[in-house]
């Protein structure tokens, strides 16, 4: 039987492609088809515009064939949606759009074209399952740009169709999320249709529920999908139990499985509840993993090289030791609340020679100040998790002025002739005058900003949580270089003579040069490195979450030595003479030298340390998350003097004009007074 209603256009064009040659909007040429689907093809293009190099970007064009009006209207505002949705977001994972237009009666949406093939078609090829370390990267990557959706305000952005067809891998090893057709904000829980695909939709999302934790569902079923090459598509929907991931490739630790399996709870309560919580899981994994690799490959060089001595401590860095950020400021709120107590029985103790009262000034901000200060000369900068900067006056901690951004400020700030440059976790950098407060420029990065930014030359350098290094111009802010990661970027840069060092939650250090952005050297630091690298003359001292402290050589990146130590080490190492001084998670502050890395002491100074060490003459200053600020000596380790705030410390103490100042999560900045000697032994530094 045949219709007499003539095929419309969107039917005929469903059965054919345009033509390589065709020239739409007389400016994009199209090239081949690079994808086709139910609703739309995507076409290789050049622009002919950019005459003198080829300039290739995909054409998404739009069709449907369903008889029902409705539905094609429905299918219309979600390619309007995406075309939406793709101009207001901006994620290294995230297509761009350029352009926007309707021809022929088909609407036609004009992206950036990434080369590479879905990951899909990747696992097609590849035939078997992928390599936990593939698929921990994998999974944080994809966790990083579901978390920029998911925070989208006012509200977020669920993508509801998350599988291995809507991942583009790069040629360069990148991800790419595609296809935002039936992402869409929500409000809270709402319901409507059933949108996604079998086997990767959570079961909530059968009944028209859709949040954040449907999200987390289907990665959870794109991962167990590259652990196990087991098509879910192709068996019952939510029977992930029955097919136990260790069973179909046992090459999956324990770690790994028991995350994935998480995230395929069938009820939503049972899954993680944000993008975070399961980010920082697979951080453990990958951590774990990484630490484990680190000690073999060690202990095969210790084997080859005979009996040379190495400073490794032999005690086992167990799963529940690698404490998360999180877990020690929640330690830090518990101690808060018996500070007092604490106080009380250390005076009965008389452990502590009598200092008398060294509180100069406390000023409160809105929120915790995790932060560190700068000291310009005349004020102190700080920034707030209230997302404000503070200018605090060092003689009476008046409140000289403050800047607001979207978000906290944790970032320590740098100082540019007359401006102070320093980031938020609203994705930004900026550059405000120290004098008037007035706002120089700003640049906007993929996600938060946590990396404190170091000034080399005119050049500024800082991280991001979208893993790139940036290098822009100290005063204009445009962009001179970036430079990709495959972690985020929390660790601050360290300035050598023409290069900077940082490091990055892909547990590696890079050396960059400061004028091309070019990697002179990269080397692993046995985890996370999300403390601040230490250059001392030919020597770059790095620290990891892993427990290890690294030397190794400026010029070539080549280990000097390493020493491991009973847990994570979130605080940067600090240099006085020869001895390398730092502070690590389980409270011990650690001594050890400079050209060998021997133990030369230790001593327990509090319960956990995760602030860096200032340090000045044969004295060292460091917060702690009991509350206290700790003077020891940095010869022998032994405490000098304390003094309590009443709640953690997580930053570095700044010093100026005579005054030591440090931030506390419970909202204040302290400014604290110094003896003489101490105040001479830190002018003296100075010059």
């Amino acid at each position: 039987m045949t219709s007499d209603v003539a095929p419309t256009e969107s039917q005929r064009r469903s059965q054919r492609a345009l033509l390589p040659g065709t020239v739409l909007e007389d400016r994009y040429e199209i090239l081949r088809v690079a994808g086709r689907g139910g609703m739309s093809t995507v076409y290789a293009a050049r622009d002919r515009r950019f005459g003198q190099v080829e300039r290739l970007c995909a054409v998404k064009e739009m069709f449907d064939v369903d008889p029902d009006t409705r539905v094609r209207a429905l299918r219309l505002v979600n390619f309007e949606r995406e075309s939406a949705l793709l101009a207001m977001l901006s994620h290294p994972a995230i297509p761009r759009i350029y352009d926007y237009f309707i021809y022929g009666g088909l609407v036609y949406l004009v992206l950036e074209f990434i080369d590479g093939q879905d990951l899909e078609r990747y696992l097609t090829s590849r035939g078997a399952p992928c390599s936990e370390d593939q698929i921990v990267r994998w999974g944080l990557e994809i966790a990083d740009v579901l978390q920029t959706l998911h925070d989208q305000k006012p509200d977020p952005i669920i993508f509801r169709d998350l599988k291995p067809s809507n991942i583009m891998l790069r040629t360069s090893g990148q991800l790419v999320l595609i296809d935002f057709g039936i992402a869409r904000t929500i409000q809270g829980r709402q319901r409507g249709t059933m949108i996604g695909t079998e086997g990767y939709a959570p079961p909530e999302q059968y009944r028209g529920i859709v949040d954040a934790r449907g999200d987390i569902y289907a990665l959870g079923a794109t991962l167990h999908h590259l652990a196990t090459n087991s098509d879910p598509r192709i068996e019952t929907p939510f029977t992930f139990h029955e097919r136990p991931i260790q069973k179909l490739n046992p090459e999956i630790s324990d770690a790994l499985s028991a995350v994935i399996m998480k995230t395929l709870a069938y009820n939503p309560v049972d899954r993680y509840q944000s993008v975070d919580n399961l980010r920082e899981d697979l951080l453990q994994v990958q951590r774990m993993s990484t630490v484990e690799a680190y000690r073999m490959g060690e202990a095969a060089q210790a084997r080859a090289a005979g009996p040379a001595s190495t400073h490794v401590n032999p005690a086992v860095l167990e799963v529940d030791e690698l404490k998360s950020e999180e877990a020690v400021l929640k330690r830090s709120r518990d101690v808060r609340q018996a500070a007092p107590k604490k106080r009380a029985a250390r005076r009965r103790r008389d452990v502590l020679p009598d200092i008398g009262d060294r509180l100069a000034w406390a000023t409160a901000t809105g929120d915790e100040v995790r932060g560190s200060a700068v000291f310009d000369g005349h004020s102190f900068e700080i920034g707030s998790y209230d997302g404000h900067l503070y200018s605090i006056a060092a003689l009476d901690g008046a409140v000289r002025w403050k800047f607001r951004t979207g978000r906290g400020v944790v970032t320590r700030p740098a100082v540019y002739h007359d401006n102070v440059i320093f980031g938020s976790e609203d994705h930004s950098v900026y550059s405000v005058n120290r004098i008037t407060c007035a706002m120089g420029w700003s640049f906007r990065t993929g996600m938060a900003v946590r990396s404190s930014p170091v000034v080399v030359g005119d050049h500024v350098v800082l991280g991001s949580d979208d893993g790139w290094i940036y290098c822009l111009r100290a005063g204009t802010g445009e962009l001179v270089w970036r430079h990709r990661t495959w972690g985020p970027v929390r660790s601050s840069p360290a300035a050598a003579d023409l290069s900077v060092v940082v490091g990055s939650d892909d547990t590696n250090l890079y050396n960059l040069a400061v004028d091309s952005g070019d990697v002179l050297w990269r080397a692993s630091c046995g985890g996370s490195i999300q403390s601040a690298p230490t250059v001392s003359g030919d020597r770059v001292l790095a620290t990891s979450r892993g427990g290890f402290v690294s030397s190794m050589s400026l010029a070539t990146g080549d280990r000097v030595w390493y020493h491991e130590v009973q847990s994570p080490v979130l605080a940067s190492p600090r240099v006085t003479g020869d001895t390398v001084v730092f502070g690590a998670v389980d409270g011990m502050a650690i001594g050890l030298a400079l050209d060998d890395g021997a133990l030369r002491w230790s001593a327990q100074v509090a319960n956990q340390i995760t602030a860096t060490a200032l340090l000045a003459g044969d004295r060292g200053y460091v917060g702690t998350i009991d509350g206290d600020c700790v003077c020891f000596n940095v010869t022998t380790g032994d405490v000098v003097w304390r003094h309590s705030v009443g709640a953690g410390i997580v930053s570095t103490a700044a010093y100026g004009n005579g005054v030591l100042v440090v931030g506390s999560i419970d909202g204040h900045v302290y400014g604290l007074t110094l003896t003489d000697d101490e105040i001479t032994a830190f002018e003296e530094g100075a010059r």
